[in-house]
């Protein structure tokens, strides 16, 4: 069996140690250096070496070289070749493949073709300023008139390049020697090959480059500041040190940390987007009201704060917390009644006082009962349905990868709230690998 590809989806020890650590009035934390790291089996990072408090202060980075390619650890490619199409190959479509930071076994199942310490890299390639002949032998993508790699960013290393320390990179994790995702997806100022690669949505490529970086995201009016994968701690190394209280600036309020690496991130939650995350359209955020989605001129806007009390799916303040998110919920103010639960990753939010069950409407997973994921409806309307399963096999519809079985990723294009379980391969006679459709009323969900 392989090990599970969970990116946000935490075990219950670590979920608990992130709550603790909600008091109230925090900002986010700087992040701190990233040593090497593993995933475990219950997708958990956990930082190699004694685990001693100098970790936890930033001096665990993995110094295992300063050359200008990849370790020779990567289990596919060689030095200097990445794959023709580019180290972004999309992963998006059919979720054939993962994106750069998806947790990996073997490199088939990454878009690079590169999987190393159990995480889609970017491919071995030449780092910034060194010797190249041709543009697919650089990690930016661009070879210069001086036979030169030109770097994408001035300021950091964006993934891919030799590092010595975290702090130097651009994700601020440097593990085996090299510039690698922190999250499954891209940081501002690190390389990118479009805007499903960035956390905030936004790619900004020069043209005629087949690289860009990834750009601040659209600005919101709600009180947050970090979306969804955006570094918001230290790393974690098995206590909540590092954890920002009510978790920093995170629209989710959830800063806890990702499986594969280790890095502490802002938890996507769960079904509906929640105030300040980003959206495609009304119906992507909780509050599904015209206006809801605020687009700033692309295709990409932010979920805006309701005019009235929260509707389910919305952030709000549990009873354990002393955080200052609102008790307002529609279905009742939290203080009095029991309308504000963790879903299935521990983001508080908003629900009814009384579960429901398989193929009945609802806005994230706290509103079902018995664990069941809260995933998107192939009928449209409601836009989600409680499952019928306790978990979404290979292709099936979900929105994050807590809605997937073990073993399976939820590729998902930023602002979206659907995606599908992955890596899904499509048999020929137009099947799947596994059967069920991940909605509401088959046998997927």
């Amino acid at each position: 069996m392989r090990k599970p590809r969970i990116h946000h989806a935490l075990s219950i020890a670590v979920v608990a140690a992130a709550l603790a650590a909600l008091g109230c009035g925090s900002s986010g934390a700087t992040p701190g250096d990233g040593g090497a790291h593993d995933a475990t089996s219950d997708g958990v990072s956990t930082t190699s070496g004694d685990g001693s408090s100098s970790s936890e202060t930033g001096a665990g980075d993995d110094t295992g070289g300063g050359g200008d390619a990849a370790s020779p650890a990567a289990d596919a490619g060689t030095p200097n070749q990445v794959p023709e199409g580019g180290a972004f190959l999309g992963g998006d479509a059919g979720a054939s493949c993962l994106r750069l930071g998806g947790a990996c076994t073997q490199a088939s199942e990454c878009c690079s073709g590169s999987c190393v310490g159990d995480v889609c890299v970017f491919p071995s390639c030449t780092s910034d300023n060194k010797a190249c002949t041709t543009n697919l032998e650089c990690c930016s993508g661009t070879c210069g008139a001086a036979h030169t790699c030109t770097p994408l960013n001035t300021t950091c290393s964006t993934t891919g390049n030799a590092c010595t320390q975290s702090s130097a990179c651009c994700s601020k994790d440097c593990a085996h020697g090299v510039c690698t995702p922190s999250s499954f997806c891209g940081q501002v100022g690190d390389s990118c090959g479009g805007p499903s690669d960035c956390c905030g949505g936004v790619c900004d490529v020069a043209a005629g480059q087949q690289y860009g970086t990834c750009g601040q995201p659209p600005t919101t009016s709600a009180n947050c500041s970090m979306v969804d994968g955006t570094i918001c701690g230290g790393v974690f190394v098995g206590g909540d040190g590092g954890i920002p209280a009510c978790g920093g600036a995170c629209c989710s309020r959830l800063c806890a940390p990702y499986g594969p690496t280790g890095q502490l991130v802002c938890q996507p939650a769960s079904g509906c987007h929640v105030v300040g995350d980003l959206c495609t359209k009304d119906t992507d955020c909780c509050d599904k009201q015209a206006g809801s989605c605020v687009l700033s001129g692309g295709t990409l806007g932010v979920c805006r704060n309701p005019t009235g009390c929260k509707p389910n799916g919305d952030v709000c303040k549990l009873k354990t917390m002393s955080c200052n998110a609102s008790c307002d919920c529609c279905a009742g103010n939290c203080e009095t009644q029991d309308t504000c639960r963790p879903d299935s990753v521990g983001v508080p939010r908003c629900t009814g006082a009384m579960c429901v069950g398989a193929g009945q409407a609802c806005a994230s997973s706290a509103d079902c009962c018995n664990n069941l994921p809260c995933v998107p409806n192939a009928g449209g309307t409601p836009p989600f349905v409680c499952g019928s399963m306790a978990c979404v096999p290979s292709c099936g519809a979900c929105t994050i990868n807590a809605d997937c079985c073990v073993g399976e990723t939820c590729v998902v294009p930023q602002g979206s709230t659907s995606g599908v379980c992955g890596p899904c391969n499509p048999m020929p006679d137009g099947g799947t690998t596994e059967a069920g459709s991940g909605s509401g009323s088959g046998s997927g969900s």
